[in-house]
Parts: C-alpha cells; structure tokens; sequence
C-alpha cells in the first residue's frame, strides 16, 4: 500500500492523523531504529525522519541542535538510508523522508531515489526544493508545503501533484514547541481543508494534547517534532524509544 492510500484510508474512516518528526541520528545512530518502532508502536500514522544537514532551512533551535548532535556522531544521508530499510522491513508505518535537498543532489538525484525506493520510504519532504524543481528527484513522492499567507492559486498547483498530505505551516516562524496557537491558524487550516483532496495536516508548534485536538478539529491531524524531541532529551540515549513511546501515546489517546 502506498503512503497515499495508507493515510487517505485512514482519513475516510474519521481518523485523525498523527506523524511525530524525529532526527536521524538523534539522540544516537543506536536509538534512531528503536525510537522509530516505538512511535510505529505507540499509533504513528507515518513518521519523519529528519536527515541531518548543516545548513537547516525551517529548523528551530530544538531540531536545529539534534542536527548538530546527529552530524557531530557521523550521521549521513547513506546511514539514514539503512536505518530507513531496517525500519520498513519490520514494521508496516509510512516513512517520509524530511531535510534539505542538497544531501540527496550530492548523493545523485537517481541514486537516491533509487536507494530511497529500495528501502522503502513513501516520500520526501523537502523544504528548500521548490515546486518548479521538484523534476530533479523524479519518482519520489513530494508533501507540498503551504503557509498561511500561500495563495489559493499557489495550492492548487500544488495539489494538482498529488501530494500524500498538505503540510500545513501553521505559524510565520520556524519550528518549535508553542503554548498558544496564533488567531489566523484555525482559518488558515479550515481553508486548506476546503481547497484540498489530499490530507491536510498542520505542523510548527504543536507540544501538548489539548493543542493537537484543536487543530486536528480543523483539519485532517498534526504533525509533532520539537516536543517530542525534548522528551527524549530529557532521557538516557538507551531509554530514547520508551520515552518516545510514552511522550506519543497521550496524543493518539487524545486525537481517538
């Protein structure tokens, strides 16, 4: 089943979707696996894995510092790829590939689509490889990115490429976990949710439950990373995938 059909399906039946963003490499290259079947296990309705790239485009500090970390221990594009195959051949949750475009250019766009196919990741999420460009990686899927201020018409070009989900950026800003959630974000997603087909997702700043439930009420599900990356912060690298586990589990509770 494509990464289309597994979340489409899922959209149909009510559910609401739930992708937590971790970075390769982070905490260690060790936990990376463990922590990806812990949020496979604990509802992940697909997964993020952040490559690791010394230049980050939308990162906040949070994301920003795991990329440092990852990179400092010898985190590649290569070793993100075998943790990607280790990862789809034991358990059925959509990954999608998240980072900068340059790492996969200088890999060679058809080797790592190739790679990329071969290990099993459903598609990529590329911020800085705008849709005019989008060619250079053909036969990967892209999530199409939109903001509050991205134009109906801008959508839908985006939409006509069919995209697994809506990314949703939620805030004018960079990542990072929020308390609040500003008052053009529920319109914002409301008006995504009316112009797609595709799942609409929202992402930048959800941290809580309560949070997610309210967003996810205006459209399709949320998309989590700086929270979450804290919470296995707070931890050992060796109990990195049980706090994962633990920290994703009041959100699919919430969202059911």
């Amino acid at each position: 089943m494509t990464i289309h059909e597994a979340l489409r399906t899922k959209v149909a039946t009510g559910r609401k979707l739930l992708i937590p963003y971790v970075c390769a490499g982070s905490p260690s290259l060790e936990a990376t696996l463990p922590i990806l079947q812990a949020l496979a296990d604990a509802g992940a309705d697909a997964i993020e894995l952040g490559i690791p790239f010394s230049d980050p485009l939308m990162d906040g500090p949070v994301i920003q510092a795991a990329s440092h970390q990852a990179l400092k221990a010898g985190m590649t594009l290569a070793k993100a790829l075998g943790i990607a195959a280790a990862f789809t051949a034991s358990r059925e949750t959509p990954l999608i590939f998240m980072g900068s475009v340059n790492p996969m250019l200088a890999m060679g766009p058809e080797t790592f689509v190739k790679r990329a196919q071969k290990a099993g990741v459903g598609a990529c999420i590329l911020p800085d490889l705008p849709l005019e460009d989008q060619g250079r990686l053909p036969g990967l899927s892209q999530v199409q990115l939109v903001a509050p201020n991205t134009p109906n018409e801008r959508v839908q070009a985006l939409l006509a490429e069919d995209p697994p989900f809506l990314y949703c950026v939620t805030v004018f800003g960079v990542t990072g976990a929020r308390t609040t959630t500003a008052d053009y974000t529920l319109p914002f997603l409301r008006r995504m949710k009316a112009l797609s087909q595709a799942p609409v997702l929202a992402g930048f700043g959800v941290s809580t439950p309560e949070q997610a439930v309210e967003l996810a009420a205006a459209c399709d599900g949320v998309i989590i990373g700086s929270a979450l990356i804290r919470a296995m912060n707070a931890v050992d690298a060796k109990d990195a995938a049980r706090a994962a586990g633990d920290f994703l589990k009041p959100f699919r509770q919430a969202l059911d």
